[in-house]
């Protein structure tokens, strides 16, 4: 341990601790950065978090230099604020300053610097063409170099998150800028799309490709019938958006909201993840009725099947042949609902809000579709509803709960942990358990299959015969899971694989968590309690027993994985 003085206050740290990292373990929090996130080791790029060391006759970086016995750090001294003051006004030269349009003004981590250091542009950045630095090309991840710092975060948060670097700061014509390689397309280049780069951004230089226009067209054409689908990973971030702390179940609010907004139906998506367990959970029988071919791959995650299609082509027949939830569900909104409804299919568009910035790829992929019509017309990120529930000044915080439509509102337990990693996996066994022993067990909980860490491994038994399983808690541990061998060593039979690590809850569409909040809170595991909490209190807690899902089947789609079924809610993906 070393002993050391921050503000005239004694603390003791261990031996290698940074200076920022002493001051947060002991509650200072008043080191300025901008480029530090812990969780991405990424520091050293910015120059903000200058402190004063007595004895050294320059200042320090916080997030670089390592404590010494004794050592006295002031923070907060008048040397210290005038060099901050300085780096603030060396980026703002670089950063159109323009926070009114900007996506970011409500949690933008350089303006809350500028406001606290008063720092001033000395040449104010006015791009005479700004759309000449902003990358639109990607159906996902907008690109505007106007707002760009680089800082770096992008870059550590790619690698860390998703292990494919794709995006870096790299040379372009003797120009330092954020792109992939060859100045590529996110779409063309080997980028899984997932949004990590944009959930780790602290200005608005990365954002996801909106399709507000698109879903504010539909609502203003009284021709369209417009209905709306939130994801369960939605109902776990929302309230941070409207100051309402982290950990909210905002499910009725949420509903409540949207039919202020003026759409047709309110429907949820964990009716789609409750069919897709029907679907992909008869698939897994299938497979262990004709041995193979193992393991079977989850393919509700877009990140993950950008990851298989661009690194693992060998395993594309491994793939569940079931589409997403949110695809499944659109399917089923362009053929099933009208006809419940008796109106025009042509006529029906189908919106849906996801934690992700892949889903926006997803639903654009040219064979998404059926009948001509697309199974899916906009998808909003958690971040692009509450803009357009603030637009229409909705007092949200405030709005009392309401209930999902029912012809695909209902869902079970199982749907709703979908938005976790392993929740796949056990939402799949409940079922698959059930029904290759044709029994209803009360005990449904799969505890082996929850929680943080990167690869998880358990082996359940149906029917009498043990089978193996493993989830795959973010991307970048794919790629180690292959690496280490495990896949020539096991025969695993089925495999969950999500490209966020923590599953959905942590998409890249997700509300922005500032590098201290990142530090200090667990987030992934505080929106997950969300889902299981509410996977606790309902009373259907597998998706076989959703009564509304049945009745679709009954009615329209006929066996799962079988005629009607396989034709709308199955695709097979290729290299």
């Amino acid at each position: 341990m070393k002993k050391l003085f921050i503000n005239d206050r004694e603390i003791q740290v261990e031996e290698g601790t940074t200076i920022l990292d002493a001051a947060r373990q002991n509650g200072i929090d008043d080191i300025a950065t901008l480029c530090y996130l812990k969780d991405c080791s990424n520091i050293g790029k910015c120059g903000v978090c200058a402190v004063e060391v007595e004895g050294k006759p320059n200042l320090a970086l916080a997030c670089l230099t390592k404590v010494e016995d004794g050592m006295v750090v002031k923070t907060n001294t008048e040397k210290v604020q005038e060099r901050v003051k300085m780096r603030i006004s060396t980026i703002l030269n670089k950063h159109e300053f323009k926070c009114g349009p900007c996506p970011r003004r409500e949690n933008c981590e350089l303006l809350k610097l500028v406001i606290k250091t008063k720092g001033r542009a000395a040449a104010p950045f006015l791009p005479e063409d700004r759309e000449a630095n902003v990358d639109r090309r990607s159906k996902s991840i907008i690109i505007d170099r106007n707002k760009c710092v680089l800082c770096g975060r992008c870059q550590a948060a790619c690698k860390q998150k998703a292990g494919t670097e794709i995006i870096q700061i790299r040379n372009v014509d003797g120009v330092r800028m954020v792109c992939p390689p060859d100045n590529k397309s996110f779409d063309e280049a080997k980028c899984l799309l997932c949004g990590q780069c944009v959930a780790a951004c602290p200005v608005g230089a990365l954002q996801e490709q909106s399709h507000l226009d698109r879903v504010k067209n539909a609502l203003a054409d009284e021709d369209k019938h417009v209905i709306v689908a939130i994801a369960p990973a939605i109902r776990t971030a929302m309230g941070e958006l409207f100051k309402m702390g982290y950990g909210q179940d905002v499910t009725g609010k949420l509903y409540a909201a949207l039919r202020r907004l003026g759409f047709n139906k309110i429907f949820d998506i964990n009716f789609g993840a409750d069919m897709t367990i029907m679907e992909e959970g008869t698939e897994l029988l299938e497979r262990i009725k004709n041995n193979g071919p193992f393991p079977m791959f989850t393919s509700c995650c877009p990140g993950w099947i950008r990851e298989v299609e661009n690194y693992f082509p060998e395993f594309l027949d491994n793939l569940s042949s079931a589409k997403s939830p949110q695809q499944e569900f659109g399917a089923a909104s362009k053929s099933y609902y009208p006809l419940t409804e008796g109106i025009d299919p042509k006529s029906v568009f189908t919106v849906t809000i996801m934690p992700c910035t892949a889903k926006k790829f997803e639903a654009d992929r040219e064979e998404m579709q059926n009948d001509d019509l697309r199974n899916i017309d906009a998808v909003l990120t958690t971040r692009e509803l509450a803009k357009l529930i603030k637009d229409a000044k909705i007092d949200f915080a405030n709005l009392e709960d309401e209930e999902a439509d029912p012809a695909m509102g209902e869902y079970t337990g199982a749907g709703t942990i979908f938005g976790a990693t392993g929740g796949v996996m056990e939402a799949a066994l409940r079922t698959a358990k059930d029904l290759s022993e044709n029994v209803d067990l009360e005990e449904v909980e799969y505890t082996q299959v929850r929680g943080l860490d990167g690869i998880k491994e358990a082996t359940v038994t149906l029917s009498g015969k043990e089978y193996n399983i493993a989830v795959i808690n973010g991307a970048k541990n794919m790629f180690e899971f292959v690496k280490s061998g495990k896949m020539d060593e096991k025969q695993y039979h089925f495999i969950e694989v999500m490209a966020c690590p923590g599953g959905c809850v942590n998409g890249g569409g997700q509300p922005h968590v500032n590098n201290l909040d990142r530090e200090r809170i667990d987030i992934r595991a505080v929106r997950a309690s969300v889902l299981y909490n509410q996977d606790k209190v309902l009373t259907k807690r597998k998706s076989h027993k959703n009564a509304a899902l049945l009745k679709m089947y009954d009615s329209y789609m006929g066996k799962p994985g079988h005629g009607k079924a396989h034709e709308l809610l199955h695709h097979k993906y290729t290299k």
